[in-house]
């Protein structure tokens, strides 16, 4: 649920768009609806209207409106439906095109999340110094699903860990201004360490101070483009990558991302990706797995987990094959 920050900017207020939302689009249902089919137009329309109020907005920095545009948006995307109806959603005309420019904005507003919470906290942390860490990332609204989604991926992790140890060394990428799933494994690991990996400068430079206020201290962290032929990184040396969500804004850009990422690590390493399903993908985007990524990428999938609960995010867990 971290970003690794997009070199694409998110310009509020514009008109200026692909997807066009209006009476043109075709959101009546059809001449004889069933129930499914009025059931997926009426909420297509209702996502309709967050994106317009959204864009409406002259930033999506915490507050009221944004609060509450967000807040009902997830709730509607992790409400459970059947395949048909997640089926009839999609094929909507101009629904793939809104939802593509839905994300982006998604995106920013959750970075514009972490960056205010983590300053935050941050700043209690330098008032109260005596208050017990935990406390302190308790206040940030979704540290239970940040939690939930890190237990969720630890689990599944653990059935192929190498002779059932905890992972030594462990990266993260795309760890943001908020590192949680980086804290959270640590918590879960004792003698783990963590190196948070990021292209946005102040991130880090956020993410540092706060593990630093909070008593973290088996983090190490560095700027990097993980594409880039050049690295500072020793990837050889981790037994287990994470990436988050928004690491590749499509199944292409992540599969061109992993396939960087393979080359640069050692056989068996375990690669661990976000992804989503169903209605969980008008918020964030897909790596459809395939025959072809494993070709592609040097990577074995092992297991794809999709959760029923408030967690959004799908688990993938691949590992790295002899070339």
């Amino acid at each position: 649920m971290s970003t690794y920050t997009p070199n694409e900017s998110v310009s509020m207020g514009s008109s200026k768009s692909k997807y066009e939302a209006g009476p043109t689009n075709a959101i009546t249902p059809p001449r004889t609806p069933t129930t499914t089919t009025s059931s997926a137009h009426k909420l297509f329309a209702e996502i309709q209207e967050i994106y317009a109020d959204l864009l409406k907005l002259p930033n999506l920095a915490p507050g009221g409106q944004v609060d509450e545009l967000l807040t009902r948006l997830v709730g509607l995307c992790i409400t459970p439906q059947s395949a048909d109806f997640v089926s009839t959603l999609f094929s909507i005309r101009g629904a793939n095109e809104l939802y593509e420019e839905l994300r982006p904005l998604c995106a920013a507003a959750e970075g514009e999340l972490e960056k205010f919470w983590a300053g935050r906290i941050i700043q209690d942390a330098e008032a109260q110094p005596t208050l017990d860490p935990k406390s302190l990332l308790a206040s940030f609204p979704y540290h239970q699903n940040y939690i939930d989604l890190s237990n969720l991926e630890m689990a599944t992790l653990s059935a192929y860990l190498s002779h059932n140890l905890p992972p030594k060394n462990i990266a993260f990428i795309g760890s943001g201004p908020l590192p949680l799933t980086s804290l959270c494994i640590l918590d879960r690991y004792p003698s783990s360490t963590v190196h948070n990996i990021d292209r946005d400068a102040t991130a880090l430079s956020v993410s540092k101070t706060l593990c630093q206020k909070l008593g973290y201290d088996r983090m190490t962290f560095s700027r990097e483009d993980i594409t880039a032929q050049e690295s500072k990184t020793k990837w050889g040396d981790f037994d287990v990558v994470f990436l988050a969500a928004l690491v590749g804004c499509d199944t292409a850009s992540k599969i061109s991302i992993l396939k960087s990422l393979a080359q640069k690590l050692t056989v068996g390493t375990l690669v661990v990706a976000r992804s989503a399903k169903g209605l969980r993908e008008v918020l964030y985007p897909v790596l459809e797995l395939s025959n072809e990524l494993e070709r592609e990428t040097g990577l074995e999938i092992l297991v794809e987990v999709h959760p029923w609960t408030k967690v959004v995010n799908s688990v993938v867990v691949m590992r790295v094959t002899e070339r």
